[in-house]
């Protein structure tokens, strides 16, 4: 298991607009198997913030990203 970041997971959710808790977790999406917790900790944490939002009445959990999402991936990409 390896750790992620909000750059990383910010790009995996723009680059797929929408996944479930399930395919946000695989390797091929995130190029890594991520800790779970850790990765539910960072979905909060955007969700929190306003950069992605989840799908009302859809199982499994699925995740969605926001315009500010969005601009907040393009900002941290140009900070790296």
């Amino acid at each position: 298991m390896s750790h992620i970041n909000r750059t990383l997971l910010l790009n995996t959710l723009i680059r797929h607009e929408t996944l479930t808790i399930v395919d946000i977790a695989k390797k091929e999406n995130l190029g890594i198997i991520p800790d779970r917790h850790h990765l539910n900790f960072l979905l909060e944490e955007l969700i929190e913030s306003g950069d992605i939002d989840t799908l009302d009445g859809v199982t499994p959990c699925t995740y969605t990203i926001t315009d500010q999402g969005i601009k907040e991936g393009a900002r941290l990409n140009e900070n790296q």
